[in-house]
């Protein structure tokens, strides 16, 4: 008698799983339309969260730029496993929804085989290899290694950032292949997060190991590496894993079968993703069952398979909706500090003050934090901090008698000078005008008000200083822009950078306070050497020779100080180096019109070579390990 069909799908998980697909989808779409957007792949990463909060434990920093919301995800992640199963590798999981949905088609071609026996045991220890690996150097650097070889963080990204392609291929090609030809390749051999969830079931064995570790380095003061403990249960959990393939005590939920009820179709079996063999079990303790309840939704016989003996198929999806809502909020209410270093004794904490502050944008990874750390530790007074990247908050621990909070503001304040463009030639004196600016005191808003102020026409340069507000100080040709035009271009609402396909809006929100107003001039050449590192460099033996034997050539132009060559000019001496005659170059700032100055022995060379070497297609530069190159000349001279 032929066996009844059930052709209902396993509806809650395949909602949360294209779910996750639309959202990936979304997130890959929408730079497209919105060029401000950037896609965040690893903001919900609960692998990254684990690595973050095993780099925190050990050096009180947070890997690379994860946060609050990764850890609690990892969390989560833990939690499910200790109760339900591992329902990330079922339900969330990208890597595991499209390895298992190849496998699917790679069935009906009869091209995907199921490894068993040895093969299938002992292929379970890369995994635990690469967590190994993947801990150790994210913990060692403070910054997710796991990047370099992601086979999903690659793929999203386009092997960019911090992809090391040599890895990432490799990975992408044996999770995508691998999968087609074997079932769940990356899942039951490979995966290193599949590694942590495997630990985190033999919870037993992992925290009776745990326990004796801090047993011997506290209370019989021995000094054994974190590193020991992590091998430690990453060969506990392959020996556990390879020589059971069972879970333990944990997780307490599992997949019953009835054997009353059970006609023994075997369909669960074919149903199963990880190809268990449900149908000649009782209770499913095998240690790849994520709890999936593919078999109960597709069991053609009523209460034949449930989760301990209870008709729950709805649990575990219901259940990671209520975790993930759980860890979102948890991470809505609490932050881990980035960074968090003390450079001084617990009785002086004790009696030290706290300075808070918000809405630092730089303040946005481990390594930005790191900067802003070792910038205070050179601050009289300071004495500790911490770094809060999800809210680019800063704390300040100090000493109220060596410092206060106006010079702590003093000290993480970042100037900026910015040259932006030529003054004209007829212009001799140029004007500026000083004012106060709100919400700018973060070095990004600082950049995006430079960028915003380029796009004027007529402004030359702009510095800022500290102050409260921020003082700005905006230098001007009055021929082509006034004050109220460059104030107005500041508390513009949007700004739009770029054209056509790299065209991209942004939104303001500085304000101008004018009670500070000042008005004030300055010659040109003032304002030129100000912006500008005028270059006096000798070569080629110089100071071998008399004054009497050198002669000079001017050449004006104005392409000597345009902000876009100020970075050719050190080429520009190099190429000129090349003719043994040419033994000195000096930048002229002063006079009408500024220009290059050039002296050169006439018993070696003359003008005529001079200006051929100048006019050249190419500049040949040469670099201190004695390498050259050639550039294309930028200079029309």
């Amino acid at each position: 008698m032929a066996a009844k069909r059930n052709r209902r799908p396993n509806s809650l998980r395949l909602i949360l799983q294209w779910g996750i697909m639309v959202l990936l989808a979304y997130m890959l779409l929408r730079p497209i339309f919105d060029r401000s957007y950037m896609a965040d792949f690893e903001a919900y990463c609960p692998f990254g969260g684990m690595q973050a909060l095993g780099s925190f434990f050990n050096s009180n920093t947070l890997t690379c730029s994860m946060t609050t919301v990764q850890i609690s995800m990892g969390l989560a992640l833990f939690l499910a496993v200790l109760i339900l199963s591992k329902l990330f590798c079922s339900y969330i999981c990208p890597l595991g929804t499209l390895t298992e949905w190849l496998g699917q088609r790679a069935r009906k071609l009869k091209l995907q085989i199921t490894l068993k026996g040895a093969a299938d045991k002992y292929l379970r220890v890369l995994k635990y290899a690469l967590l190994f690996v993947t801990f150790y150097y994210s913990i060692t650097s403070s910054e997710l290694f796991c990047r370099k070889f992601d086979p999903f963080y690659a793929s999203l990204t386009g092997f960019s950032g911090d992809v090391v392609w040599y890895f990432a291929l490799p990975a992408l090609l044996l999770t995508v292949v691998g999968s087609f030809f074997i079932r769940q390749f990356w899942c039951k051999y490979l995966c290193p997060l599949g590694a942590i969830t495997n630990i985190a079931v033999y919870a037993l064995p992992a925290v009776t190991l745990s326990l004796l570790w801090v047993l011997l380095n506290q209370a019989l003061s021995l000094d054994i590496s974190w590193v020991w403990l992590l091998g430690a249960l990453c060969l506990m959990g392959f020996i556990l894993e390879a020589t059971t393939l069972r879970f333990l005590i944990f997780p307490p939920l599992r997949i019953s079968r009835n054997e009353e009820i059970c006609t023994n179709c075997k369909i669960c079996d074919k149903k199963c993703p990880m190809a268990l063999e449900i149908s000649t079990v009782k209770t499913v303790n095998h240690i790849d069952c994520h709890l999936c309840v593919d078999c109960v939704a597709k069991c053609p016989e009523k209460g034949a398979l449930t989760i301990n003996k209870r008709s729950m198929k709805w649990l575990p999806a219901v259940a990671v909706i209520v975790l993930i809502a759980a860890a979102l909020f948890f991470s809505s209410r609490y932050e881990l500090p980035t960074i968090s270093e003390r450079w001084t004794t617990t009785e002086q904490l004790k009696k030290a003050e706290i300075f808070e502050m918000s809405g630092l944008k730089n303040i946005k990874c481990f390594g930005s934090s790191r900067a802003f750390a070792n910038q205070m530790k050179e601050v009289k007074g300071v004495l500790g901090v911490e770094t809060y990247v999800k809210h680019h908050k800063v704390r300040v621990y100090y000493d109220a008698s060596l410092t206060n909070p106006e010079l702590l503001k003093a000290a993480i304040f970042r100037p900026f000078a910015s040259y932006l463009a030529v003054p004209s030639v007829s212009v001799g004196v140029i004007q500026t005008v000083s004012l106060g600016i709100d919400r700018c005191f973060d070095p990004k808003d600082q950049s995006l008000l430079i960028d915003v102020l380029s796009l004027q026409k007529g402004i030359l340069a702009v510095e800022t200083s500290f102050g409260e507000p921020i003082h700005a100080r905006v230098f001007y040709d009055t021929t082509l822009i006034n004050p109220k035009t460059i104030e107005a271009s500041i508390e513009q609402k949007k700004v739009i950078f770029g054209e056509g396909d790299d065209k991209v809006e942004v939104e303001l929100d500085f304000m101008v306070n004018r009670k500070d107003l000042k008005y004030s001039s300055l010659p040109k050449e003032e304002f030129l050497t100000e912006f500008l590192e005028p270059q006096d460099v000798s070569f080629n033996k110089y100071d071998t020779y008399k004054e009497s034997e050198l002669k000079t050539i001017m050449l004006p132009t104005q392409e000597i100080i345009s902000p876009e060559m100020q970075e050719w000019i050190p080429y520009l001496i190099s190429h000129l180096s090349n003719d043994d005659g040419v033994v000195r170059f000096q930048m002229v700032l002063s006079g009408m019109e500024p220009g290059i100055k050039i002296w050169y022995v006439p018993s070696i060379t003359d003008t005529e070579k001079i200006n051929k070497l100048l006019k050249a297609p190419e500049f040949l530069v040469h670099y201190p390990d004695k390498s050259v190159k050639k550039f294309e000349n930028p200079f029309k001279f």
